[in-house]
């Protein structure tokens, strides 16, 4: 045996890996699954607290993308100088 043989990556199948040992494999190694059609599934049922925790986020996303246009509006002089 070569010592290039020693090194070499040996494919094990489930029946062949001991008790005591996990066989990983790599995503792209792996069978591909079935995917869950997402256009059956519905709304996602959310408690009160998760209802207003994402308006409270879409209001500071709203108010930061209108800070961000009044910052570009002011740097293309719409506003003028304010004296």
């Amino acid at each position: 045996m070569s010592v290039l043989g020693m090194f070499k990556p040996r494919l094990m199948v489930a029946g062949e890996v001991p008790e005591n040992h996990y066989l990983v494999v790599h995503p792209l190694d792996d069978q591909p699954e079935t995917k869950i059609d997402t256009a059956n599934l519905g709304p996602m049922p959310m408690t009160a607290s998760v209802k207003y925790s994402l308006f409270a986020l879409r209001g500071y996303l709203v108010l930061m993308m209108l800070l961000v246009l009044y910052h570009v509006l002011d740097l293309a002089g719409l506003f003028g100088h304010l004296q």
